[in-house]
């Protein structure tokens, strides 16, 4: 394209933030996206106020009876129907040339921003991107509130309700042909996901089947989820006592303790380089405590969903496999989505739930992209 038309299509797109660039396969534009969701959000209880409370909070939520003994909400206030105003940092690119008429809406996971799926580092081995664009696929990625670029929130107050509200904006938006620049309205809408990603993205075509032609979750099950294990396993700390960046945050925002924590909860020997670990490490974004909490209070069998669903999760996810996903991952999968018009599960050998990150990763996008092609998408 042009970089005067480019200059054109960036200044007609209303007050939304725009910066084109391009590369001899793609052309990429970034976005600040106004968004103004309405949810009914849930009031979180007592504020940590030091790493001896998170401690004390992991240890509360694993216990055997955490069910009936301990609930980190505030009991007093009801949930309440908000509306509020952010900013949702985004980027969306297409190929040059070949593109086919499917958008692929990008939504990471805790631990990461939007560079989850475009990392800096090997990108012929890493970057679902450049794999996608590559197979004529246009892509739409963003950073979720309160990480990377998008609005700063309370770590308190963030949570899956309001992320679900705004992935639904999101894809209303990409379906009318906004945020795609030259490109225009897409034939087809596929939601992908990793992690809690996948959580938001079920959860949405859980109410709004019609959302989307498409769903892939990664880093993803429906049985053998392990959400208190991942938050001991990952030994969090207050992010903002771990690094002078992470100041801004409120307590409510964690990170893992090391790099070793990291690796137990992201990676999997001997199926990954320790560089991208250590990159993947460096790189990490703190996360919401109501975000980890709140992922498993919604809805999120799509049952009435009839479009191609795949679900794909490392063999060895600790989250949503316990660690081992070959037994887990079919079942009740299949049956969730026996509306769809084709269904795929995959405990993909060797990895961890970072799968992206996986010494064999473009294996799993090639299984992900043969499956939405083969589907008419």
């Amino acid at each position: 394209m042009h970089s005067f038309l480019k200059v054109i299509l960036c200044t007609a797109l209303l007050a939304s933030g725009c910066l084109a660039t391009s590369s001899h396969k793609k052309t990429c534009t970034d976005y600040e996206i106004p968004v103004t969701p309405t949810s009914v959000n849930l009031v979180w209880g007592k504020k940590f106020e030091a790493n001896f409370d998170v401690v004390d909070f992991v240890s509360n939520i694993n216990s055997r009876t955490a069910a009936t003994s301990f609930n980190p909400y505030d009991l007093t206030a009801p949930p309440a129907l908000t509306t509020a105003s952010y900013t949702i940092s985004a980027t969306f690119c297409t190929p040059k040339k070949g593109a086919t008429g499917t958008v692929l809406l990008l939504s990471h996971g805790l631990n990461f921003d939007r560079s989850y799926w475009d990392p800096e580092v090997s990108k012929e081995k890493y970057s679902f991107v450049d794999w996608a664009i590559a197979r004529g696929y246009s892509v739409f990625y963003y950073d979720r509130l309160g990480v990377g670029k998008s609005t700063l929130v309370s770590g308190y107050a963030n949570q899956a309700s309001i992320q679900i509200a705004i992935l639904e904006q999101l894809a209303t938006s990409i379906r009318a042909g906004k945020y795609t620049g030259a490109f225009g309205t897409p034939k087809s809408l596929v939601l992908i996901g990793h992690s809690f990603g996948s959580v938001l993205s079920s959860a949405l075509v859980t109410v709004v089947p019609s959302i989307a032609e498409g769903l892939v979750l990664t880093g993803f099950s429906f049985n053998g989820t392990n959400g208190a294990g991942f938050l001991e396993a990952f030994q969090p700390r207050i992010a903002s006592g771990e690094s002078s960046k992470w100041k801004p945050l409120d307590t409510g925002y964690l990170t893992p303790t090391d790099i070793y924590s990291n690796v137990n909860v992201f990676f999997k020997a001997p199926d990954y380089d320790v560089g991208i670990a250590k990159y993947a490490h460096r790189n990490r974004q703190p996360f919401g405590i109501n975000e980890a909490t709140s992922g498993g209070l919604v809805d999120l069998a799509p049952l009435n969903f009839t479009g191609p669903a795949m679900v794909i999760a490392g063999q060895f996810d600790l989250i949503f496999c316990t660690g081992q996903c070959d037994e887990v991952i079919e079942h009740p999968a299949k049956e969730i989505f026996s509306q769809a018009k084709a269904f795929k599960a995959v405990s993909y050998a060797g990895a961890g739930h970072g799968l992206n990150f996986a010494l064999n990763a473009t294996g799993a996008f090639e299984l992900i992209t043969e499956f939405l092609s083969t589907n008419g998408l």
